[in-house]
């Protein structure tokens, strides 16, 4: 996308901001009727008793260089006289509401307009905290702030998704800038201090900075406590992903056990499962099991970050990560070697049998390694362990259905690509463990009842 497509964006975000705080509304009960004003960033309307009485509209957003507006209008009171209502809207510093009725002033209101970031938008958390309350899951995972973030030259991803394939060169001097103005929120956390890191750092991608700012930020030894208080009030106001992020990652840096809760409930976003996994492993205890946990509540790339953090420490891990660690909504290749080194995939075929369901799971693991476009030098981890020919040899219980041949297929297309082969011509023991493979695999491919059961499921 180019720098015209960029500053379009940025224009119009800052638009948005402007219309949302400058939309206000008014209301007054003058002798048993209501009179309301409302003011947007292109209209303004002055509604009695439920009719509009009187509106301003504006062509562009830049006609508010003029300081004023006026709306005027007449309330009938039942006694003979119609009164007459004028309202006075503007100013420079502070934005006031006049309202008269026969030149008694009946609301004199001044607001003060901050353009506070987090204003008049809905916060993250309390959402995904209502979504869990109500599903025990995220239903929905689209964000409040989607609207900031997706547009004709933005197309929406998948949760999680953008942080990986964000720009990976961070900004110069960007973190430094960022901890200096945390710092300055630290020692006087007011409105300002806080606008200003707010500011910053939904000016960038955290995932282009993130492990240079925690090298930076653990050096800082601040007060812990502080720094807590000021992360809790990023996450309480956010109404932008990225300080949600950052908010998790500045609690991870600390000792945030008594969290760990509101950090699970995030991290059941997939936009935030990364940060969170880092969190808990940084900041809490026993965090290897709520990883878990977050790893079997969540089936997008949030899955692939927890299962990419998670320790293999029981056999109930390493047998839900051979069963269940490729079963996601994202394609399994990028998660399949991960789940066979931690399942230690190799050592559960050294048993004389398996379960039906582990067959399943091995079977989808050995097929994504062979078929994806995996980054790993798979074929030694294959050949080395016997992977493949003890998965055969487990066929001979577990190969039933159509499903179950499905692996056995694609083993035997390996095996008996020449072209594949073709390099390996001198490494005699690996000729040999083809040779194995496709002696042990031949019966079940040239089995009759194959052709059969495909005639009965398309009939």
């Amino acid at each position: 996308m180019g720098f015209k497509d960029e500053l379009k964006r940025e224009v119009r975000n800052a638009v948005k901001d402007v219309e949302k705080e400058a939309h206000q509304t008014w209301k007054i009960d003058y002798k048993g009727h209501g009179i309301e004003i409302t003011h947007q960033l292109k209209e303004e309307h002055l509604i009695i008793d439920g009719i509009t009485v009187d509106m301003n509209k504006r062509k562009t957003v830049f006609s508010h260089i003029m300081p004023y507006s006026k709306l005027s209008g007449t309330l009938d009171l039942g006694d003979g006289v119609m009164h007459k209502i004028f309202v006075k809207l503007g100013g420079y510093i502070r934005f006031n509401c006049i309202v008269k009725i026969d030149n008694d002033t009946v609301l004199d209101h001044s607001l003060k307009l901050d353009f506070l970031p987090w204003n008049h938008k809905d916060k993250i958390v309390p959402f995904i905290q209502q979504q869990i309350e109500t599903h025990s899951k995220i239903v929905d995972d689209h964000l409040p702030d989607d609207e900031y973030v997706y547009d004709e030259n933005h197309p929406r991803m998948a949760a999680g998704l953008s942080d990986l394939i964000v720009d990976d060169i961070p900004t110069p001097f960007y973190v430094k800038k960022l901890l200096k103005l945390f710092k300055k929120q630290l020692n006087h956390p007011t409105n300002r201090t806080r606008k200003a890191t707010y500011g910053e750092i939904i000016t960038d991608h955290i995932a282009s900075y993130r492990d240079d700012f925690i090298e930076r930020f653990q050096q800082a030894e601040w007060d812990e406590a502080l720094v807590q208080q000021e992360a809790l009030w990023l996450l309480e106001h956010s109404a932008h992903r990225e300080v949600v992020k950052f908010s998790i990652i500045v609690l991870g840096c600390t000792n945030c056990e008594q969290y760990k809760e509101l950090l699970y409930t995030l991290g059941m976003h997939e936009e935030f499962t990364s940060y969170v996994t880092f969190a808990l492993k940084n900041g809490t205890k026993e965090a290897n099991q709520h990883i878990w946990q977050l790893a079997q509540s969540v089936h997008g790339w949030g899955k692939i970050a927890a299962i990419e953090q998670l320790e293999a420490t029981t056999p109930e891990i390493k047998r839900w990560l051979l069963t269940m660690g490729c079963e996601n909504n994202i394609p399994s290749e990028y998660v399949a070697y991960i789940c066979a080194i931690k399942g230690e995939l190799a050592i559960a075929l050294y048993e004389e049998t398996i379960s039906k369901e582990l067959y399943d799971g091995i079977g989808l693991i050995i097929q994504t390694l062979l078929n994806g476009d995996v980054e790993h030098d798979i074929e030694d981890y294959l050949f080395e362990n016997a992977v493949l020919f003890r998965f055969v040899n487990h066929a001979r219980i577990h190969c039933i259905t159509l499903e179950d041949i499905y692996p056995l297929m694609i083993i035997s297309e390996y095996v008996n690509d020449e072209e594949i082969w073709e390099e390996k011509l001198e490494d005699e023991w690996k000729q040999q463990e083809r040779a194995s493979i496709q002696q042990a695999i031949q019966p079940y491919i040239n089995d009759p009842k194959w052709s059969k059961l495909t005639t009965l499921t398309q009939s």
